[in-house]
């Protein structure tokens, strides 16, 4: 029996994957499925998506055929590839995770790349007009975006919210749809949530961020990723805000199996 399971899953649940594989292979089950697919998710949430999916190739023949796993491979493949769909998914995920682990610093941080995003894809597609739509592509960069701006639609702000903000209500103030993002994404409380991300470290000072600063500026932190599945929701984005829920369940049977059946005991005193 593995007396540290419930010390593995209590990591796996607050998705912290590096913690559960080193439990795993510090007591020689390194090469496992499970620790397999708990060692892809440690690189999928840092966005090292192809360490990831290269990770799973490791796998037992019939795990990999698994439904499961065939539908993390794929999204895998998509991330790489930039697909905006997997992308959007995968930050909503992640800012989940800060909530969940109270990493209020970084959530901050995510929200203002997460705002960003928004903006950029809006930007580049309408100005492409196209279908088929990357984020690795050159013009999703800031430098490209203020120099279209500035040479086609005469737009000389070099802030690059305010100035994909003054496109949208200039050239696409039509879009309802867009409309009401840019009034979300740019709200009084959303500004002041940035303003936070601004004075912390990840921002230009030193100010320490907690739970209940997020509340004043914002409310309940849950309700960022509500507005943000709106935003994504009007762009007819794709989303899926379940990915390592599912994981952490398939995880979960695999681990509790090992639990019932091993006879190399893992015994330790992780939790302190």
């Amino acid at each position: 029996m593995i007396k540290s399971y419930d010390v593995i899953i209590k990591l796996i649940d607050r998705y912290d994957y590096g913690g559960a594989l080193d439990i795993l292979c510090e007591k020689g089950f390194g090469d496992i499925d499970a620790a397999i697919i708990i060692k892809s998710c440690k690189y999928a949430v840092n966005f090292d998506f192809e360490t990831a999916y290269n990770i799973l190739k490791l796998l037992s023949e019939e795990k990999r055929n698994e439904k499961e796993i065939l539908k993390l491979t794929k999204n895998l493949r998509d991330l790489i590839d930039g697909d905006p769909n997997a992308i959007f998914s995968e930050l909503i995920e992640n800012i989940k995770f800060q909530i969940v682990n109270e990493e209020y610093i970084d959530f901050l941080g995510r929200v203002y790349r997460f705002k960003e995003a928004i903006f950029k894809y809006i930007f580049v597609k309408e100005h492409l007009n196209r279908n088929k739509f990357s984020f690795l592509i050159e013009v999703m960069s800031k430098k490209s975006i203020l120099k279209i701006l500035r040479k086609k639609y005469r737009i000389f702000n070099s802030n690059l919210i305010y100035g994909i903000s003054t496109y949208i209500n200039k050239y696409l103030s039509y879009e309802k749809g867009y409309e009401s993002i840019v009034k979300l994404l740019n709200s009084e409380k959303m500004t002041s949530l940035i303003e936070l991300r601004n004075s912390s470290i990840v921002g230009h000072g030193f100010r320490a961020v907690s739970r209940e600063d997020i509340t004043r500026a914002y409310g309940n932190p849950y309700n960022v990723i509500d507005d943000f599945k709106f935003c994504l929701e009007t762009l007819d984005i794709n989303i899926e805000v379940h990915k390592y829920n599912i994981i952490n369940e398939l995880l979960n049977k695999e681990l509790c199996h090992i639990n019932s059946d091993s006879k190399q005991p893992i015994n330790i005193k992780y939790c302190t």
